[in-house]
């Protein structure tokens, strides 16, 4: 009972303290701005990795698991949709996958049953701001309320502290990587993106899905495609007939953590992009 009274009053007062630092007209014209989020490129992504890089600048990202394992992670944005989660969850759990859901902080506030769900089920569930916004284009002190304020309603809801965060449209900078890490999170992004939030048609979203899938991948796809759902049970098959398990990002980071064998004049490294994570530390702790 008290932790349904938290996750009532979380969902009430937080989007009142969020919204209510910055000028009126300016805070609606900044947030209008930063709800319009469209999903990076892996190739901007890696760009700005290798730019942060050669600046000396390593955040606590995970882009991909293993090479050498036949491994895939399924991650979800976006949920949860009432109309829709229980129709994924259905079918993940008809199929024995096990995946990974970024969740939006007020839908989770609204629909605490459908977290519980994907928990109960044996999935991660992973931080995806509370308003879903594009964290680069609101004010600074605001991002990490964003963050934090999401991690917060999942903690209510579930008991636990989410430890995995998804900045949406993968969108992020230096202060949004910090915020992150600073609240305690690894910030996840993505190999592959077949753009199911488009609806470009069944066989495109499965055959873009085929085309990327690698050892290690995390796929990027979205709660809420009805394309998506129908295309998955298809995707699940192609991919265990050619060897591959589905798994968590838990599971991935965990296997992604052991080094690789050191090659003759290069130094030891790590599979997937941890880029502050030791020797023996485990990702999953916080």
């Amino acid at each position: 009972m008290r932790k349904i009274f938290a996750v009532l009053v979380i969902s009430l007062l937080l989007p009142l303290c969020l919204r209510a630092a910055a000028p009126a007209l300016t805070e609606a014209v900044v947030w209008a701005q930063a709800l319009e989020t469209v999903a990076r490129s892996l190739s901007e992504l890696t760009t700005q990795h290798e730019a942060e890089l050669a600046r000396g600048l390593a955040y606590h990202k995970f882009f991909h698991g293993n090479p050498r394992h036949k491994l895939l992670a399924l991650t979800f944005d976006d949920g949860p949709h009432p109309r829709f989660t229980p129709r994924l969850l259905a079918l993940l759990r008809e199929q024995h996958v096990k995946a990974t859901f970024f969740v939006v902080g007020e839908m989770a506030a609204r629909h605490p049953e459908l977290i519980k769900a994907e928990i109960a089920d044996g999935h991660n569930v992973g931080n995806h701001t509370y308003h879903h916004v594009n964290l680069t284009k609101i004010p600074t002190a605001q991002v990490g309320t964003e963050i934090v304020a999401c991690g917060k309603t999942l903690e209510a809801i579930t008991g636990k502290a989410p430890h995995l965060f998804r900045p949406p449209g993968g969108d992020y900078n230096r202060g949004v990587a910090e915020a992150a890490e600073a609240a305690g999170y690894t910030t996840v992004l993505w190999s592959d993106d077949p753009g199911d939030y488009a609806s470009p048609g069944n066989a495109v979203i499965e055959s873009r899905m085929e085309a990327q899938a690698s050892n290690g991948g995390v796929i990027l796809i979205h709660d809420g495609i009805e394309q998506t759902l129908q295309v998955l049970p298809y995707f699940i098959a192609t991919m265990r007939a050619r060897g591959y398990t589905f798994v968590t990002v838990d599971a991935l980071i965990a296997d992604a953590h052991r080094p690789c064998p050191k090659k003759a004049g290069s130094p030891l490294v790590h599979h997937g992009v941890l880029s502050n994570l030791q020797p023996g530390k485990d990702p999953t702790h916080r």
